[in-house]
């Protein structure tokens, strides 16, 4: 019982503290002039994946569990996707495709390419470095790409977002102080998360790989849900989307964390291969979100009001979750 309440505490702190660090990122954001989707992709969407960034590094240093950190990065990433499907079931005004920046787009496919590299890692015996395999070195150099082109590619955008912001009275240092406060209280409650979520997977029989796909990989991702909620309150699909398109970037990128601080080889070599179907199906509904904002960018396909292309990336989820469970490894 100790277990389920250590988590759904450090969860508690891990929403609170997430929200938290978005508020005063954007605030930071503010101060130094950056536009929405410079702010969605590199401020919000990096403090927002910090839990599956602190947890995935707990799953491998603290309970010794590689798949618990797979399942969490390729699940968080499926759970950011998601999260457009019930975005899309609160956006009223338009389509919430439609405004998606250059900036964004060109950070989505690199959303899939680099789960398509980390796929190659479990496919391919690749050198290593050390210990950590040359693939997890190719992914943050990939990552560090992307960051560029997302800065590039920022300046040719118009700011399409329909609200003006108001310029918050929070001084910039006060900002940063309290944005570096709730990133220390993530990273404990982070690693505590991880801990927590290995005793649960034992104690219930469901899995590791299971508990991080989806109970793990859910609640590290409830830092996302509220900063995509409350851009759209101010009216900004544009840095709701980026947010989630840089943190599903920002995700497979920690699979280099996670090898570094995974001292026994390749995180590669130990890792269970359900996670190959794990990044297949994360890479497809990235896919499917690319390919309903080039469709909305032209004519719209939706069903009522919302996207089809939501609808199928609720199918894709929900069947996935469903095969996770009837098929669980790791009991």
């Amino acid at each position: 019982m100790i277990y389920y309440l250590i988590f759904l505490v450090c969860a508690a702190v891990i929403v609170v503290s997430g929200i938290k660090l978005s508020k005063y990122g954007d605030v930071i954001a503010e101060k130094t002039s950056l536009g929405h989707s410079l702010v969605g992709i590199l401020l919000i969407s990096v403090v927002t994946s910090l839990p599956e960034l602190i947890s995935s590094i707990g799953s491998v240093t603290v309970v010794d569990s590689p798949s618990l950190a797979f399942g969490n990065v390729f699940g968080s990433n499926m759970f950011n996707i998601f999260i457009i499907f019930l975005m899309d079931l609160l956006f009223k005004d338009d389509s919430i495709f439609i405004d998606v920046s250059l900036a964004n787009v060109i950070t989505g496919i690199y959303a899939v390419l680099l789960t398509f590299i980390a796929m190659a890692g479990f496919v391919f015996k690749s050198p290593q470095i050390f210990w950590v395999s040359s693939v997890s070195v190719i992914i943050f150099i990939v990552y560090v790409g992307s960051v560029y082109s997302a800065y590039r590619s920022s300046s040719l955008d118009v700011d399409v977002d329909s609200k003006e912001d108001e310029i918050s009275e929070i001084p910039l240092s006060r900002a940063v102080l309290l944005f570096l406060l709730f990133a220390v209280l993530i990273i404990v409650a982070g690693l505590l998360l991880s801990k927590s979520a290995d005793e649960i997977a034992i104690r219930t029989g469901l899995g590791q790989s299971f508990v991080g796909m989806f109970l793990l990989a859910a609640v590290t991702s409830l830092p996302e849900v509220s900063a995509a909620v409350g851009a759209l309150r101010v009216g900004s699909s544009n840095m709701a989307i980026g947010n989630l398109f840089g943190s599903c970037v920002f995700n497979v990128a920690v699979i280099f964390f996670v090898d570094i601080f995974y001292a026994k080889g390749s995180v590669f070599n130990n890792v269970e291969l359900i996670h190959l179907k794990s990044a297949l199906f994360s890479g497809i509904m990235i896919l499917i979100a690319m390919i309903a904002v080039k469709q909305d960018k032209l004519s719209k396909f939706r069903f009522g009001r919302i996207s089809i292309y939501s609808f199928y990336i609720a199918l894709f989820y929900v069947f996935y979750l469903y095969y996770m469970y009837k098929f669980r490894v790791g009991v």
